[in-house]
């Protein structure tokens, strides 16, 4: 409390001995800071806030120029048992830049020595842009007079562009803060840029600490929209759902806020395609599962994952998310696992040439956001796996698993394919030869259709039970669909000698 009294001292005192002292409203003494010449309002000290950051992200439009900031967490808590809590409670305009207020409190048992220097946003004040975007561009966390951790208060001036920028880069934070247990004390600052900076970047600035990183958001407010056009522009695609929204990247405006951008729309397989999703709504958006879906004959068919977990995951507004399809015509090339999956999106064997959607669970204001991109390769080959056995006698096919007389649980079981003229119900070889969908189950409808060659008129699957459920469906005895023009029937059991 005694650094920032004596700041806000020293602040007071040059103001005056510059003539510059003015009546304030009545809510606080408006001085003019010597270090910026605008008019400033000061508190006195130990007037710590009290409030609480409303929501995981704090968003301010400016006046200064077309940029929104987001900056999140509002909160943090450190392994050493020390909260912060941080927030705009003001935006930027031509008497003023940016402001965030908050405080940082010692919520441990014991007093502890704060290591200030380590906590993102509070001692670590810089700001940096990731490689990918302006590298060369930076944020900073600028202390006022009403900082306790302040050090010293540096200068900030509004430069030609109309931005709030600081004059130098300090030190400005103490290092370590001595702290009783239960003592709160009052962080505020100024959001500035860099010294000689041009104009304000848009992009991620990130606030590395020793426990955990905070981040501000910066983008065009006018046009919070994806920068690059789409080779699929004007392109009319069916409904993903009859109950669901979608936002897709070649309908995406200057105006759209929320979008999923491919690296790119248009590979050869096997290849790997990077996806960004946008979060540059005022809100948090979610659900944010991804999925894979691929048009046939105007129809969408999901490919994959195969399911879910059920937590909701939320995408903050500023934020954005990686993903990644790693596609083979063929068998998939292990990915790095971690949680369960891939580390970066999905593996996936087996996809032929063709239009894809990539859907993930975020949208504002419609439900999803999706992109197309093109597949280029063969179609899929449709192979019997690994354990089964093929038998060809006359016209009629008979496919062993490994599953089948293993003595263990479920039992056995068999099913029998046979050709008909029609059916109402469609699949196509990606689902099948898959990692979701029939496959799920044992691979029952891959190794008979592996058996279905032209001279083939009925395929019997000796399998078990898990596997033929997979086949017909769990409450079925029968089930029609086609395959690549042919018509099928899917019976339980084998047929009558």
């Amino acid at each position: 409390m005694r650094r920032r009294a004596l700041l806000s001292s020293l602040a007071a005192t040059t103001a005056a001995l510059a003539g510059c002292a003015s009546s304030g409203d009545g809510t606080g003494t408006t001085v003019d800071d010597p270090q910026t010449t605008r008019p400033v309002t000061s508190t006195s000290a130990g007037d710590v806030p009290s409030g609480e950051p409303e929501a995981y992200a704090s968003i301010v439009e400016l006046e200064t120029g077309p940029r929104t900031y987001a900056f999140a967490p509002t909160r943090q808590r450190t392994d050493d048992e020390v909260e912060v809590a941080l927030w705009f409670d003001r935006t930027a305009t031509a008497d003023h830049p940016a402001r965030l207020r908050g405080w940082l409190e010692n919520r441990g048992d014991y007093a502890n020595p704060v290591d200030v220097e380590w906590i993102p946003a509070v001692g670590r004040v810089h700001g940096r842009q990731p490689s990918g975007y302006d590298h060369g561009a930076r944020l900073h966390f600028a202390p006022t007079g009403n900082n306790d951790l302040a050090e010293t208060v540096p200068e900030v001036v509004r430069d030609e562009s109309g931005y709030w920028r600081v004059e130098d880069l300090g030190p400005w934070m103490t290092e370590t803060e001595p702290m009783e247990a239960g003592e709160r004390v009052e962080l505020e600052y100024v959001l500035v840029g860099e010294p000689g900076m041009d104009g304000r970047p848009t992009g991620t600035y990130e606030f590395r600490g020793r426990d955990g990183d905070a981040r501000v958001a910066v983008w065009d407010t006018t046009s919070p929209g994806p920068d690059a056009a789409s080779r699929f522009d004007g392109r009319s695609v069916p409904a993903l759902a009859e109950d669901a929204t979608v936002q897709w990247f070649h309908d995406a405006a200057e105006s759209t806020e929320v979008f999923v951008q491919p690296a790119s729309e248009r590979v050869e397989l096997d290849a790997r395609v990077a996806f960004e999703v946008v979060n540059h709504s005022h809100e948090s958006v979610g659900c944010g599962h991804w999925n894979l879906h691929k048009l046939v004959d105007g129809e969408w068919f999901h490919v994959a994952p195969m399911g879910h977990t059920s937590d909701c995951r939320q995408l903050a507004p500023g934020s954005r998310e990686s993903w990644a399809l790693r596609a083979f015509n063929g068998d998939a090339v292990p990915c790095e696992v971690s949680g369960g999956g891939c580390r970066d999106g999905l593996t996936r064997g087996y996809l032929g040439g063709g239009e894809y959607a990539v859907v993930a669970g975020y949208g504002h204001p419609e439900d999803q956001s999706a992109a197309l991109v093109e597949l280029v390769g063969d179609p899929v080959t449709i192979t019997p796996t690994e354990d089964a056995t093929v038998e060809v006698d006359g016209d009629t096919a008979v496919v062993v698993t490994g599953r089948y007389g293993d003595g263990e649980r479920p039992p056995d079981a068999s099913f029998t394919l046979t050709r008909v003229v029609d059916a109402d119900e469609r699949v196509i070889a990606e689902r099948v030869m898959g990692d979701g969908g029939f496959a799920r189950a044992g691979s029952g409808l891959r190794n008979a259709l592996a058996a279905a060659t032209d001279d083939v008129e009925r395929v019997v699957v000796r399998t078990d039970e898990h596997a033929v459920d997979g086949a017909l469906g769990y409450d079925a005895d029968t089930r029609r669909f086609t395959f690549r023009g042919q018509a099928y029937e899917v019976t339980r059991g084998e047929p009558e000698e």
